[in-house]
Parts: structure tokens; C-alpha cells; sequence
């Protein structure tokens, strides 16, 4: 994955934002830096730049780049608005 920096839409980082004022607990569908998929879960805790790339931590620690996000719960992210969702419904 190309390490420039894409901002993400000012609609998703406001649904972002309310999640981690709410501090409601959200399912993620995002890429890691190795271009790999990942489905996880968690609190966001704090948002912040490093090296001009906006990230957000969750209360586990992890730490996820924004414009890396596919999915916030049923929402997609306008970057992969045509991307699958590969949540599964059990």
C-alpha cells in the first residue's frame, strides 16, 4: 500500500468522532500496513497525526491509519464504498 496519506471524507471522520465521544464499542473492516484484511472491534480512544498521516488508537492500543478503514460498523468508508463487506452475519 502506498505509504502517501489519502484524507478520508469529513462525513466518516464525523462518524468517527461521534463513536469515540460516545465511546460506543465499533466493528472495523480495515487494511494493516501489510495490505492485509482485517475484522476487528473495539473503543476509539484518541485520534492523532504522526509523520502527517491521520490515525486513530482504540483503548486496546492498536493504532489504525484513517484512510486505511473499508468499514465503521454498516457504513462504508467513501473510499471503498465498492469494496465487499466481508462482515459475517452469525
Amino acid at each position: 500500500m502506498s505509504p502517501d496519506y489519502t484524507p478520508i471524507d469529513c462525513h466518516f471522520y464525523d462518524l468517527l468522532e461521534a463513536a469515540a465521544t460516545q465511546s460506543r464499542r465499533v466493528d472495523l473492516q480495515y487494511f494493516n500496513d501489510l495490505r492485509q484484511l482485517c475484522l476487528g472491534s473495539g473503543i476509539i480512544e484518541t485520534f492523532f497525526i504522526r509523520d502527517k498521516v491521520e490515525f486513530m488508537q482504540l483503548k486496546s492500543g492498536e493504532e489504525i491509519r484513517l484512510d486505511h478503514i473499508i468499514r465503521l460498523d454498516d457504513t462504508p468508508a467513501p473510499l471503498y464504498r465498492d469494496y465487499p463487506d466481508f462482515s459475517c452475519g452469525c
